[in-house]
């Protein structure tokens, strides 16, 4: 519903198999970069509130609100710093249209 090929922060879905969703590698999770040098930290940080403000406020009028925010279902990409939404089982969706009705 919400690709990556249309600037949305997930991980590009490849296929489903029951309960099971493959996507595609982003890179390593945003764990590994604890130590990482302070600049690199801001910039992740940064780019975690692009993402927030991206999912609330969008074209769409839609507002998507992850529940289960962690270390381990974000990614960043190796080659541009990227960072990915790599685990969003757990969303609300909401209808911001419905809201302001």
């Amino acid at each position: 519903s919400f690709p990556s090929d249309e600037g949305w922060p997930f991980a590009k879905y490849l296929g489903a198999c029951g309960r099971m969703v493959a996507v595609n590698y982003v890179g390593e999770e945003l764990w590994s970069f604890f130590n990482a040098p302070w600049e690199k930290r801001v910039d992740l940080a940064k780019q975690l509130m692009d993402i927030a403000e991206q999912l609330t406020n969008n074209d769409f009028d839609f507002a998507l609100y992850l529940l289960d925010v962690s270390f381990d279902n974000f990614a960043v990409g190796p080659r541009d710093g990227k960072v990915i939404v790599v685990d969003a089982e757990n969303v609300v969706v909401a209808d911001k249209r419905l809201i302001k009705q």
